[in-house]
């Protein structure tokens, strides 16, 4: 796709005005006769008049002549500030990079330059508060294609064939539901029938779990011995002798990728960045002006790097922050040191890191979620990575660091081991609690756990544009009616007064990036749980239950911009239009508070500014 350009405007002009006192000059004494006064006295108000046309006309006219003249005005607007106290205004003014004006046209202040909004929308700048765009093509996979197993695996032994020179088949990607059923998933001996001497790590569609032939799991040394990263969640499954099946799920398999599969071609390298650079133009270009990136499976050091380098070479359009990802228990004892030393390395003023992530449990489709009744069919519910003891203790560690914590939790069972670590944290710590903790995702929240997450001060951040009914969709089979048709209870979480953010949760890119990334999208499906009609399976494929768990427009745009930047701790700088705030917000072509709802996602936007600078977009038709 097309990426807007971006027109970066660095001087910083520094605009003044002082008072002007035009003095009529000394008249000499013969001007005062009879018959040349008149002629002196006009003469000289000519002299002055014309003066001061010609400073009218260059000089904007203060009300009040100690007014600052403002950088940019923007008038006839209609703008949603995210400000409780003053939800809407007309007009915008920005001096030095922040708001220095927020009200009505008739009270706007000079400026050097005049846009006119036309009844525009205009928002703050967005928040994706989850994503994971650093990771975009960190992946090299030869792709296999098929309907059916015996084709998959066809088309694999194919790719194989194309592909002597690899040590290393990396094959992408087996759908999850032609392979699992309930507790049984792939195995080894299917791979090894096909592809005996060749070494087959096999991702599944979700990237949750991965299945690999006899000889990779010799090459990795997974045996009978070799112990679960942690038992029931992150896993080598195994058969009832206790053999590795070739079955990984999670962090067992996770673990293994940054060593296994270092990026460190040149080719691969350059695509990867690529891809990053292009990544974060798209969320910039869909109005994204702060992205918390929620971890990269311990690519940490050459993401964070890419995104380094193009910060230092004015290629960052947005705000970027980092974290250290746990996904097996004992990188928790790293998360500190970690986060800290990438502060120290690729740190700067648009690259921060003050939060660690935790995969708390994994996705129902693999059977990895955490839950507090099993799944249907199942006798046992799954672990969470870390127990509560463990987290509270991880807790107390980031209270004395200073830094916040941010968690996937798709269970009922790890929302409430975190709920229940925070709530023990706290009562170790006092009032002075710091970290903020973020729950994500929130597939299934408990009902007694709901208004919890108010009380405990925890952000709830969900991904709205899951929030649409799918036809067979396969959870319900797996959660039972009570649970599947309680899912996603957003709307719940805001009426309990509780701080909620939104996020895309991309990391795949490809030819769907523009969609998947987009605030709009999570806008229009958080307010209809209705997927867009072009990607309904029949005619009618329905809401997602609960009904009544549709969010307002006002709602979305608060959890995508002011709730934000709460999450990022920079309630006091972003978030909101108010003055003294960086000027970050955005200007769109329709009003998605008027629009028709299946219309949201059609959303483009005019203009994107970051710290009054235009990013993204164009101007000239404001002028």
């Amino acid at each position: 796709m097309l990426i807007p350009s971006v027109l970066r405007r660095n001087d910083t002009r520094d605009k003044r005005i002082s008072r002007l006192n035009i003095l009529a000059p000394p008249l000499p004494g013969d001007f005062f006769n009879k018959n040349s006064v008149w002629v002196a006295v006009s003469s000289t108000l000519s002299c002055v008049l014309f003066a001061v046309s010609v400073l009218l006309s260059a000089t904007p006219v203060l009300a009040n002549p100690h007014q600052q003249v403002a950088d940019l005005l923007i008038k006839n607007g209609r703008i949603f500030t995210a400000n409780p106290q003053s939800p809407w205004a007309q007009a915008i003014a920005i001096t030095n990079g922040k708001f220095s004006f927020v009200g009505n046209n008739k009270d706007a202040p000079p400026a050097a330059e005049v846009l006119n909004a036309s009844n525009r929308l205009i928002v703050p700048g967005l928040i994706d508060s989850h994503a994971h765009p650093g990771y975009v093509d960190v992946e090299a996979f030869l792709f296999v294609e098929g309907d059916t197993p015996e084709a998959l695996l066809a088309s694999a032994k194919a790719v194989a064939e194309r592909h002597p020179e690899k040590e290393w088949l990396r094959l992408c990607c087996w759908p999850t539901d032609m392979f699992v059923r309930g507790d049984e998933g792939p195995k080894r001996q299917v791979l090894d029938a096909v592809l005996p001497d060749r070494l087959i790590w096999f991702e599944s569609e979700t990237a949750h779990d991965f299945w690999l032939n006899s000889k990779a799991l010799e090459r990795l040394r997974i045996d009978k011995n070799t112990p679960d990263p942690k038992p029931g969640m992150a896993i080598y499954v195994r058969d009832s002798h206790g053999d590795p099946t070739g079955w990984i799920k999670e962090g067992a398999g996770v673990q293994h990728l940054s060593s296994t599969f270092p990026v460190v071609e040149k080719p691969h390298r350059a695509r990867h960045r690529a891809s990053v650079a292009k990544t974060l133009q798209t969320l910039s270009s869909h109005g994204v002006t702060a992205v918390f990136d929620a971890g990269n499976k311990g690519f940490g050091d050459l993401t964070y790097s890419v995104i380094s380098e193009l910060d230092k070479n004015g290629e960052l359009p947005l705000r970027y922050f980092g974290t250290y990802q746990i996904f097996t228990p004992d990188r928790a004892r790293a998360a500190v040191a970690e986060i800290k030393r990438f502060r120290k390395e690729f740190g700067s003023e648009r690259l921060q890191f003050n939060s660690v992530k935790v995969f708390m449990d994994g996705i129902n489709a693999n059977r990895s979620a955490s839950y507090l009744s099993p799944y249907v069919g199942s006798t046992s519910s799954v672990n969470t990575l870390l127990t509560v003891e463990e987290l509270a203790d991880l807790l107390i560690e980031l209270h004395h660091a200073k830094l916040d914590l941010h968690v996937h939790s798709i269970g009922s069972r790890s929302a409430r081991t975190v709920l229940d670590a925070v709530e023990r944290a706290q009562m170790t710590t006092g009032l002075a609690f710091y970290p903020r903790v973020t729950l994500a995702h929130l597939a299934y929240i408990h009902p007694n756990d709901l208004t919890r997450i108010a009380e405990l001060g925890v952000i709830a951040n969900f991904t709205p544009w899951w929030f649409g009914a799918s036809v067979n969709d396969p959870d319900a089979e797996l959660l039972g009616t009570e649970r599947f048709s309680n899912m996603y209870r957003a709307k719940s979480v805001v009426a309990s007064g509780a701080t909620y953010t939104f996020s895309s949760d991309e990391w795949w890119g490809g030819e769907m990036l523009a969609t998947y990334i987009s605030p709009y999208l999570g806008m229009q499906v958080g307010h209809t749980r209705q997927y867009p009609k072009d990607w309904w399976l029949t005619d009618d494929d329905g809401i997602k239950q609960p009904i009544e768990e549709r969010l307002s427009i006002s709602d979305l745009l608060k959890g995508y911009t002011v709730n934000g930047a709460y999450q990022l701790r920079l309630e006091d700088e972003l978030g909101s239009i108010q003055i003294g705030k960086w000027a970050d917000f955005v200007i769109l072509d329709q009003d998605v508070f008027a629009v028709h709802p299946s219309r949201i996602a059609d959303t483009t936007t005019v203009a994107v500014f970051l710290s009054g600078e235009l990013q993204n977009g164009e101007l000239s038709f404001l002028k």
